[in-house]
C-alpha cells in the first residue's frame, strides 16, 4: 500500500511513500517541482543541502533539479532563433519556476504526482515560447519513475533539449564503484577522467560520456551495501558525472544534448504546435 500527504515545511511539500514509510521521495512544488529527498528503506538516495532549498535566491544543491528548455549550457550563454539572440543560463529556467500540483493519487501498486511548469513573462525574454512540462513522479516497488511530457502552446516550432542533474548521497567516495555504458568521454575539468576511471580525488571533476552503448547506468555505495541505478530513454544520449571534493554526494546526469547543444545542433527535439513529446527516467535502488 502506498499514501500521500502534504506537510508545511519552509514551502508545502508533498510526501510519497510506501506502506512502511522507509521508501519515499518529498516534491517541492514552489521550487521547481524538485524531488528534494528519496530515501530508500530508510537510506538516502539523494543528497540535499538543506539551506539550498530554504534559499530561493540559489540554485539548489541536492535532489534532482530539472534541466529545462537546455540540459548543458551555452557558450556565452547565448542561442541564436530566428536571427535573433537570446540568453539562456546553464540548465536553463524550470528549477527557478514554480510549479502547479495537478493530481496525487495512491493505491497499493504505487504512488504518483503530476505537477505543471508553464512560461512567464521573465522566461519568454529567454526562451520566446509557450509551452507546458508536465513531470509525472512515481513510486513503486520498481523504484522511482520520473516522466516528463513537453507541449509545445506556441505557433511555432519549438527547440529543447531535457535534462536531471541529480546529486546522490555517497557515505564513503573512496569505496564508490561507478558504472557508466561508454568509454567515449570529455573531461570538461582537467583529469576528471584517469585511466578510465572517473576522478574523485581532486577539488572538482565534470565529464561527459556520449556514445551510450546501454540506456543505463549505476553507482554502488559499498560503504552502505546500497547500490543505485540510473535508467532513460534512448533520447538521453550522454550521461554526465559531476562531483566535489569534500561533499558526499556524485551527481549523475543524463542529458538530451551535449554541451552548447544549441549552438553545435546535436540532441535538439523540435516540437511542432500542439505536438508533446514524453521521455522517462529512472531511479532505482537495492541494498546488496
Amino acid at each position: 500500500m502506498y499514501t500521500w500527504h502534504k506537510k508545511q515545511a519552509v514551502f508545502e511539500t508533498y510526501v510519497l511513500s510506501s506502506e512502511s514509510e522507509q521508501t519515499y521521495f518529498e516534491v517541492v512544488p514552489q521550487r521547481g517541482a524538485i524531488i528534494s529527498k528519496f530515501l530508500y528503506q530508510g537510506q538516502d538516495v539523494f543528497y540535499l543541502d538543506e539551506e539550498t532549498l530554504a534559499d530561493t535566491s540559489k540554485n539548489i544543491r541536492g535532489g534532482n533539479p530539472v534541466l529545462f528548455p537546455i540540459s548543458s549550457y551555452l557558450e556565452n550563454e547565448t542561442y541564436t532563433y530566428e536571427g535573433k539572440q537570446y540568453q539562456l543560463k546553464q540548465h536553463g529556467f524550470a528549477r527557478n519556476l514554480p510549479a502547479q500540483v495537478i493530481d496525487v493519487s495512491a493505491n497499493d501498486q504505487a504512488a504518483s504526482i503530476t505537477l505543471e511548469i508553464v512560461q512567464n513573462e521573465e522566461s519568454l525574454v529567454r526562451y520566446p515560447f509557450q509551452f507546458k512540462l508536465q513531470l509525472t513522479y512515481t513510486l513503486s516497488e520498481q523504484g522511482l519513475r520520473i516522466q516528463a511530457d513537453v507541449t509545445n502552446l506556441d505557433n511555432k516550432e519549438m527547440p529543447f533539449y531535457l535534462g536531471y542533474h541529480p546529486y546522490f548521497y555517497v557515505a564513503d567516495k573512496s569505496t564508490l564503484q561507478i558504472e557508466v555504458p561508454s568509454q567515449q568521454y570529455e573531461n570538461m575539468i582537467t583529469n576528471s577522467v584517469v585511466d578510465g576511471q572517473f576522478n574523485l580525488q581532486q577539488q572538482e571533476s565534470n565529464a561527459i560520456y556520449e556514445q551510450l552503448q546501454a540506456h543505463s547506468c549505476y553507482m554502488i555505495d559499498q560503504a552502505r551495501g546500497l547500490k543505485v541505478s540510473v535508467g532513460f530513454d534512448e533520447v538521453y544520449q550522454y550521461v554526465v558525472l559531476w562531483a566535489l571534493e569534500g561533499k558526499p554526494f556524485l551527481c549523475i546526469e543524463p542529458w538530451m544534448a551535449p554541451v552548447n547543444g544549441m549552438n553545435v545542433n546535436k540532441g535538439i527535439q523540435r516540437l511542432q504546435p500542439g505536438d508533446t513529446h514524453s521521455s522517462v527516467v529512472t531511479v532505482g535502488a537495492e541494498l546488496i
